[in-house]
């Protein structure tokens, strides 16, 4: 049985600001190992993706693992995050 993320944050439709926020909030929290984070594929954007772009950036300069989420929970669209 595959473990199931201790929290699912949903950022689709945020602005970067209010995504950093958010994210620099849950990271000092220390109260997560595993969550889930919705971020949409960016799709309906007028200027193209911003946030899938933005979000993978931001984990990477904390150096925080994470994968691509599995089809069904998000695929393209979320990301599973190791935090601990």
């Amino acid at each position: 049985m595959e473990n199931e993320p201790e929290y699912i944050l949903d950022l689709h439709g945020k602005t970067t600001s209010e995504c950093k926020f958010i994210l620099d909030d849950i990271i000092e929290s220390e109260d997560y190992e595993y969550i889930r984070i919705i971020i949409g594929r960016g799709l309906n954007s007028p200027n193209g993706p911003v946030l899938p772009y933005f979000i993978k950036n931001y984990l990477n300069s904390k150096d925080i693992k994470f994968n691509q989420s599995k089809k069904e929970h998000g695929g393209e669209g979320a990301l599973e995050v190791f935090l601990k």
